[in-house]
């Protein structure tokens, strides 16, 4: 018997027999959000899963999205275990992270055609809202809007939770950003790729660059000083005080480098959210402060934001399906500091020039974080371990990734292209 899951039918879901793969529909799903993913699913074909001997299918009527047991007509079908469903309902994993963790199976269909499904199955699972640019609300706030040190704490808050990131200018001095690039450089110097402590990439050439130190904390007072600085401590608690930092997981504290040129490996992240690969419903919404120890702008490879997408799911390969997204591009200067809530849309293009930026993150979690990760465990570790893979993902995006990088100079808005 087909159940509709749909604008029609908004709460709390029945079955024609007990399933517990299946949870009920939070009371939040707005029918007509749903009905207008609906039909932009209708392309992609219906979705069987088989997960372990159980065996259903999703697939659209009009507006409307159902689901019957033991169906299995799908266009695409796709097998994983009841460990793997578990976490993909309980918002622990995605389907990109099951790809990398090889837990997905193909009868039919591939990779395409089921993460075009995930906005609506997060949202009818967990209540988590598709991206739509009409609905993003931002109360009449710039998003291109940069901020004193001075500013006071309630007007920074809701700058964040409008918009899911800030810039703050001038947080620290000239003089605290030259010792912490001679601290950078010291720890560079003694990098190498394989050693736990850093991320490399391939240039044209063949050979290797550094292009991310992690756990740097741990391997220096003077950085270990700035992530507990009363500046950042601030910042990172906008959103509330019940978070802490994590020098000893989730890579600690990570200074990225822009390395400039055409690369292979992870430097010039395309469009992600930062619990992409999973972990939602431990961490988010983290808070990441980002000291911009050189400044940024589009020649060192500045970083780039979608307004208002945290707490929501963008579709993999949006920008070449969603028309009128605004993108703002942060131009920044030594000392200046970023902040963005974990699951906001937003990228590291490739430099347009010499590239070197250099940005300090200092993360601060929620505390569910130390109940599923221990000290030198990190989710980017399977990024990191599956580079064929995520290149693979990269190809498929790195063209509009490439054409969304800034031309000018200070924050910017403007849409992001489709190819």
């Amino acid at each position: 018997m087909a159940q509709s899951l749909a604008p029609a039918w908004p709460g709390r879901a029945t079955y024609a027999r007990s399933v517990t793969l299946l949870p009920p529909i939070p009371a939040t799903v707005d029918p007509e959000l749903l009905g207008q993913e609906a039909a932009d699913l209708a392309a992609a074909g219906g979705l069987t899963f088989y997960v372990d001997d159980e065996t259903f299918t999703y697939w659209v009527d009009g507006t409307s999205v159902r689901c019957e047991i033991g169906k299995d007509t799908g266009t695409t079908a796709v097998r994983m275990s009841r460990r793997s469903w578990d976490d993909l309902v309980g918002q622990m994993t995605t389907f990109v992270g099951l790809l990398l963790r090889g837990e997905l199976h193909f009868d039919k269909g591939g990779f395409d055609q089921l993460s075009a499904w995930e906005p609506v199955l997060r949202y009818l699972h967990a209540g988590i809202p598709p991206y739509e640019p009409s609905r993003a609300d931002f109360a009449g706030r710039d998003p291109a809007a940069a901020f004193g040190a001075d500013t006071d704490d309630a007007e920074l808050a809701a700058q964040l939770r409008t918009m899911g990131y800030l810039h703050i200018k001038g947080v620290f001095s000239a003089d605290e950003m030259a010792a912490a690039n001679d601290e950078i450089d010291r720890l560079a110097a003694l990098a190498r790729p394989g050693d736990d402590q850093s991320w490399w990439v391939t240039n044209e050439d063949g050979s290797s660059a550094l292009c991310r130190l992690v756990y740097a904390s741990l391997r220096s007072s003077l950085l270990a000083g700035m992530d507990s600085d009363p500046r950042v401590r601030r910042l990172g608690e906008l959103l509330g005080p019940d978070v802490k930092i994590a020098p000893d997981r989730m890579e600690g504290t990570c200074v990225l480098i822009k390395v400039p040129g055409k690369t292979s490996g992870l430097s010039n992240i395309p469009w992600h959210q930062d619990c992409g690969t999973g972990g939602h419903a431990m961490f988010c919404p983290a808070v990441s402060v980002g000291i911009q120890l050189t400044g940024s702008d589009a020649t060192t490879g500045n970083l780039q934001m979608v307004p208002g997408s945290h707490g929501t799911t963008l579709r993999y390969g949006w920008q070449d399906r969603l028309d009128d997204v605004q993108v703002v591009s942060i131009d920044t200067e030594p000392g200046d500091v970023t902040v963005h809530i974990q699951d906001v849309m937003h990228a590291s293009p490739r430099p347009t020039g010499p590239g070197q930026r250099r940005t300090m993150y200092v993360t601060h979690y929620p505390p569910a974080l130390w109940d599923h990760i221990g000290p030198g465990q990190a989710l980017n570790d399977l990024v990191r371990n599956r580079t064929e893979q995520v290149a693979d993902l990269q190809r498929a995006s790195s063209d509009a990734f490439g054409a969304t990088a800034s031309q000018g100079s200070g924050s910017s808005t403007h849409e992001a292209p489709r190819t």
